[in-house]
């Protein structure tokens, strides 16, 4: 397996998060959609990250890599319930935390990619408060315990602490201004563990 992208974008990050700790093997192209954009068309014909190249097909999308890889460990991973209520409140979580990673990267386009003559204020203002929002959500959310998933990290700890960090790259104010001990917490003890230190961004 061929990882497509590099550590920055929070949704290459989640997958290889995710296969670290699935026991996966799998090598990494380290390509950016700025720079690398007609190569990154050959896996996925919107040039977007990630992609995961398998012998015989390509999968596009985080949630799609995710998906197989959870598949293809079976009964045996512990990352997502099968069903039920845990099942769901992960998902939820998950979801709360891809929404905060989707509007981060938003927020991130608005000062990187957008001339400043169109540039506008509160739009970009909004995104930050949804992704500040989101990210107190969590913060609640976990209280006072170690991990969302118990004893160890699951897949809502996986999405948790990458919308966190990430968010921590592009916008470390809104970090500081919401004061999330539970995330800074949770971040610190998941950035200790080889699958998520292994994907932490280092440029």
């Amino acid at each position: 397996m061929i990882l497509i992208g590099r550590f920055l974008s929070p949704f290459v990050r989640r997958s290889a998060t995710v296969l670290n700790l699935l026991g996966l093997e799998y090598e990494q192209r380290e390509v950016a959609t700025a720079e690398d954009a007609d190569l990154i068309k050959e896996f996925n014909p919107l040039g977007r990250v990630p992609a995961l190249a398998l012998d015989d097909n390509t999968i596009i999308d985080s949630h799609a890599i995710i998906d197989y890889a959870l598949e293809k460990v079976g009964t045996m991973q512990t990352l997502l319930a099968r069903a039920g209520a845990p099942r769901q409140r992960t998902l939820y979580l998950s979801s709360v935390a891809t929404g905060v990673m989707e509007k981060g990267v938003a927020s991130a386009y608005e000062k990187t990619q957008r001339p400043e003559e169109y540039f506008y204020a509160p739009y970009r203002d909004k995104l930050r408060t949804q992704v500040a929002d989101g990210l107190s959500h969590l913060d609640d959310q976990l209280g006072d315990e170690a991990w969302f998933g118990g004893l160890g990290p699951d897949l809502a700890d996986v999405n948790a602490v990458v919308a966190y960090d990430f968010v921590n790259i592009i916008a470390p104010s809104v970090i500081a201004d919401a004061k999330l001990n539970n995330l800074t917490r949770l971040s610190a003890l998941a950035n200790e563990q080889p699958a998520f230190q292994s994907t932490r961004w280092q440029g």
